[in-house]
């Protein structure tokens, strides 16, 4: 139990430290909502109370808290924009609110119903849990502060049973919002881990690994665009010679053998910032970044081709592959790399395959 209490802590760290940009956001936002939707229960509130309760005067106490809402949704409106880009920013600003927000409505339940046991406290910092999200050990923090303030006015107005009660509701409150606060994190977490699968599924080839056609094109195209003039780069691009007859004879289960490892090959022959994808059934794609040898393309295409040939996959052996690239230090497109590498590749099949062809310009 202690052991999993350790590891709620440790996520809700990870996912604070992770969003924050997006809770100081998000965090700031919500409270306009929450402020209109206070002014609004309060109004309807009142109003109920004195059309069928004691009338104006039991009720008037609520009008100061009302009047600290609606100047405080004033407030709101100017500087919230203000205080959105910053985690430490939002967190004193949403702080100060619920304070006010809070700790207002607090003291006139408490001076309205000075009999009876508290509700909207309670009730409050449970909401809390759901409108505010902050690094658990500050949260548990701002909420004790809040509940010892409440208990303060607590003992002005209430018997000292009516305070005990109202302490151990009070208590046993920050208790399950800090256990809500866990369970809403978790959850948070583990719908992120299943949008990065989501996204990554969609994003790579899945029987290889590698990016799709799609992801690769989007990859290559963001670096080409930001890549300064002069810095090379190089557009590799491999197709397996032969390939349908792999499939025909030996069944497609054995052709997929054959194109994991080939990916596998590729994946060791290049540095994992390279990028790297499958873009068909049989051929695939390399963009190798920055500055190499001149005869780094060279060296490559040769072993990934003895690895090919040497290699022996359940039962299918001499496979071989035809390797076009293309070398580029300008600016450029992807389309314009790709159909210079695809233009050296089909030389080197038109000159029998099994071999490589870097593009010249009179290709």
């Amino acid at each position: 139990m202690i052991q999993k209490l350790f590891q709620f802590y440790d996520d809700s760290e990870y996912y604070i430290e992770t969003n924050k940009k997006k809770l100081a956001y998000d965090n700031v936002s919500v409270i306009r909502r929450m402020l209109t939707f206070f002014v609004f229960i309060t109004v309807l509130y009142i109003l109920t109370g004195i059309a069928f309760g004691g009338g104006i005067p039991a009720y008037s106490k609520y009008f100061p808290a009302l009047l600290a809402v609606v100047i405080v949704t004033l407030v709101n409106d100017i500087c919230s924009k203000n205080v959105r880009g910053s985690f430490i920013i939002s967190r004193i600003y949403c702080t100060v609110v619920y304070t006010l927000v809070i700790v207002t409505f607090s003291a006139a339940d408490i001076i309205i119903y000075s009999g009876s046991r508290a509700v909207f406290f309670p009730c409050a910092i449970l909401v809390l849990t759901m409108l505010y999200i902050d690094r658990i050990s500050y949260a548990f923090l701002f909420k004790s502060i809040l509940a010892l303030i409440f208990i303060l006015i607590d003992i002005k107005y209430k018997t000292t049973a009516l305070v005990i009660s109202d302490l151990t509701v009070v208590t046993l409150s920050i208790f399950a919002s800090s256990f809500s606060y866990l369970a809403i994190i978790t959850t948070a977490l583990s719908r992120r881990e299943d949008n990065i699968k989501l996204v990554k599924m969609s994003q790579t080839d899945l029987l290889t690994g590698l990016l799709n056609k799609v992801s690769f094109e989007e990859r290559c195209t963001e670096y080409l665009d930001r890549k300064m003039n002069g810095a090379k780069c190089t557009m590799f691009i491999f197709d397996l010679d032969n390939f349908k007859n792999v499939n025909d004879q030996y069944g497609h289960a054995a052709g997929d053998k054959v194109i994991k490892f080939f990916a596998e090959t590729l994946w060791s022959y290049f540095h994992p910032d390279d990028i790297i994808g499958r873009i068909g059934g049989d051929e695939f794609m390399v963009l190798v970044l920055g500055e190499m040898p001149d005869d780094f393309p060279e060296i490559r295409c040769r072993s990934v081709l003895h690895e090919l040939k040497t290699s022996n996959i359940d039962g299918i052996t001499g496979m071989t592959c035809s390797m076009g690239f293309a070398i580029e230090t300008g600016r450029i497109s992807f389309g314009e790399i790709y159909a210079m590498a695809d233009k050296a590749l089909y030389k080197a099949k038109e000159n029998g395959k099994a071999q490589y062809h870097r593009y010249q310009a009179n290709d």
